[in-house]
């Protein structure tokens, strides 16, 4: 059977690539406290990466800090030496660069001119823009399919938390102990500001009428039961809103020139369809057959300074995914036409961007950098864990032998299979852990160390202790308990878990490209 490609978990993949993105880039002066290569890590990286990751402000924390930035370009540095890019994901990097400097070129020339009025921008303030309110909160599900016997304990342990935190509890450390509202428990409760409409309406009705530095009583929604403190109302300042509403403002202005240019662009291109050659294609797509002799030479549709062959629009089926494929494969000629319409559409746009000499901004390049950088970690990631997840023969008949009595008279040629499956399950649940793939980048990282210099500046970490906590109280972030870590979790439904333990990383992960 073959198993899942290990896929790093999200919220590490993206605390990772933050760690590697942000390096480098500030246009502020900040004391460097590690380097990697001719790669510097600084004071304000090191503290913006703890604040994403939710982070203790200790030294022990920073020094977890720093070696999980240093693991993170460690083993990029090694993706970019060694991981050769499927065809898939080479055209996924060339759409990232080609839509990216589309939206480049709107700005520096379609929409250049387009700007908002601002006295329209302060009418849409005072008409649109209310008060806003800040809470804490802890939430205590009871969904609307439990038993009464649940929603009784739920509204229990709600009102008990709210007892005890008006007794004088810390509402943050309740919050990250016992809420189950993931998106606050670990900022200590602290919730995002919103408006009136944005909220279940008990929700906002309490978090609007209870008085700022109060606790309102346990509220009860379709979630289940809310404990909330009021910890600020207010309007927004027009200044603090102006690029959100300007946006906003400016978006129907912008359709409407980009709009009247694209027309113009696509009336002047000479566009041109060949229907014979397009049915040609869908021939071929039909009789699952790649082209044959001079197919490929075949062209689609022209325009002016361009053509789109047959050939072309192949190589570009040949590398997409099943489904994408199938998208392709249930076109008529006139959804071919509309399609590379589209596409010239996007060509010519292209080459008037290119005569132009469009190219992006500091921001959108970080974007691209940041999408690169994370399909190349994760694809050799991938890559190298792929070992870990092969089940062997003898793995497999070990653990029949073993559990012999589960599986009473049942051959072991009629639950191999089986076992394999619940083998692989098993050992993918245990490397999906945050802290299995902590110590796969750990363990590759160390192999790399060597080849490219490290230094620590640990004289900084102090430093990096204070920009945290500043950073937390402008933001009104409480200050949070240990960061959680992972951990895995047996896979039911089946005989005894194999008893196998996650890699510890200490060496590197057997099969790493």
């Amino acid at each position: 059977m073959a198993t899942r490609p290990l896929i790093l978990p999200r919220a590490l993949l993206g605390l990772t690539i933050a760690a590697l993105v942000g390096c480098s880039r500030g246009e502020e002066e900040s004391a460097t406290v590690a380097r990697v290569g001719d790669k510097t890590i600084t004071v304000e990286e090191v503290a913006g990466y703890m604040q994403r990751a939710n982070y203790g402000a200790n030294v022990r924390d920073v020094e977890r800090a720093v070696d999980e930035m240093i693991d993170a370009h460690l083993v990029l540095a090694r993706a970019r030496e060694r991981y050769t890019p499927a065809p898939v994901e080479s055209l996924q990097m060339e759409e990232w660069r080609n839509t990216l400097i589309l939206n480049q070129f709107r700005d520096d020339v379609i929409w250049k001119d387009v700007r908002v009025d601002e006295a329209k921008l302060q009418e849409w303030y005072d008409q649109n823009v209310g008060e806003q309110v800040t809470v804490d909160h802890i939430l205590v599900r009871a969904v609307q399919t439990a038993t009464p016997e649940e929603k009784q304990a739920a509204k229990r342990e709600a009102d008990s938390l709210l007892v005890a935190i008006r007794g004088g509890a810390d509402f943050a450390a309740a919050a990250r102990a016992h809420s189950d509202d993931g998106s606050s428990s670990q900022n200590g409760g602290r919730m995002e500001p919103f408006g009136r409409g944005q909220m279940v309406a008990p929700f906002e009705t309490a978090a609007f009428a209870t008085p700022v530095g109060d606790l309102a009583p346990v509220i009860e929604t379709q979630f289940g039961y809310h404990i909330l403190r009021v910890v600020e109302r207010k309007k927004p300042a027009l200044e603090d809103m102006r690029e959100e509403i300007e946006d906003q403002l400016a978006r129907p202005m912008q359709n409407e020139v980009e709009d009247r240019y694209v027309t113009q662009l696509m009336e002047t291109s000479r566009l041109e369809f060949y229907e014979a050659n397009i049915d040609s294609l869908i021939g071929i797509l039909d009789g699952q057959r790649p082209p044959q002799g001079g197919e490929r030479e075949l062209v689609l549709a022209t325009f002016e300074g361009g053509t789109i062959t047959l050939g072309e629009i192949w190589g570009l089926y040949e590398v997409l995914p099943p489904g994408n494929r199938q998208v392709i494969n249930d076109l008529d000629q006139p959804g071919f036409v509309q399609a590379l319409a589209s596409m010239a559409q996007q060509k010519i746009m292209l080459a008037r961007a290119t005569e132009a000499k469009t190219e992006l901004d500091s921001v959108r390049q970080g974007q691209l950098d940041e999408r690169i950088d994370q399909l190349l970690l994760s694809a050799y990631l991938r890559d190298a864990s792929q070992a870990r997840l092969q089940v062997e023969d003898a793995e497999v008949r070990r653990y029949y032998d073993e559990h012999t009595e589960f599986y009473a008279d049942r051959p072991f040629e009629e639950v191999a299979a089986e076992i394999r499956q619940v083998l692989g399950a098993q050992r993918l649940e245990e490397m999906s852990s945050a802290e299995v793939q902590r110590a796969t980048l750990a363990a590759i990282a160390d192999s790399q160390e060597s080849a490219i210099e490290v230094t620590r500046n640990t004289d900084t970490y102090d430093d990096v202790l204070r920009v945290l906590r500043q950073n937390r109280e402008a933001e009104g972030i409480p200050e949070p308990g240990p960061a959680p870590r992972g951990g895995s979790q047996p896979v039911t439904g089946g005989p005894p878990p194999a008893g196998a333990t996650a890699p510890g990383g200490a060496t590197e992960a057997p099969g790493a490209p």
